[in-house]
């Protein structure tokens, strides 16, 4: 009777360690967004909060330093200062991502109001994202 119970125990022991593994995220170093539509796309180094975004509408681009949060699946990007605004919200579990970019751009002239560069980044599925301007293949999850 009682080795019953200790192998019943080792088996429900080993069902919860392999569903409590199960659950843990996947070690990543680096995440890219690239919007569904336009291409644009975000890199995101997770260990220091560097970011690279790089418009496919033409040469527009801005790299900086936010600080970047994981709770659960979610991460979260956040770099804001007067002349940028960087967000950036992803759900790891799910693959899916949406970044708001927005970032003066620095002229030539001495104009009062520089103008302003606006993005916004929807990803549907970030396991197709590249850091490139070629189009995401439709369709596949």
């Amino acid at each position: 009777m009682n080795s019953k119970l200790v192998i019943m125990g080792l088996m429900i022991s080993s069902l919860f360690a392999i569903s409590v593994s199960a659950q843990k995220l996947p070690t990543i170093q680096q995440l890219v967004l690239q919007d569904d539509n336009s291409g644009d796309h975000l890199i995101i180094v997770l260990s220091t909060g560097e970011y690279k975004f790089e418009s496919c509408k033409g040469n527009i681009s801005i790299s900086g330093v936010g600080k970047v949060t994981v709770t659960g699946c979610k991460l979260d990007l956040l770099d804001i200062s007067e002349t940028r605004s960087v967000l950036a919200e992803v759900d790891l579990c799910e693959k899916v991502g949406k970044a708001d970019i927005a970032f003066t751009i620095p002229s030539l002239t001495n104009q009062t109001d520089p103008p302003l560069f606006e993005s916004v980044i929807s990803d549907s599925n970030t396991k197709d994202s590249t850091f490139g301007c070629e189009p995401k293949p439709i369709g596949v999850k």
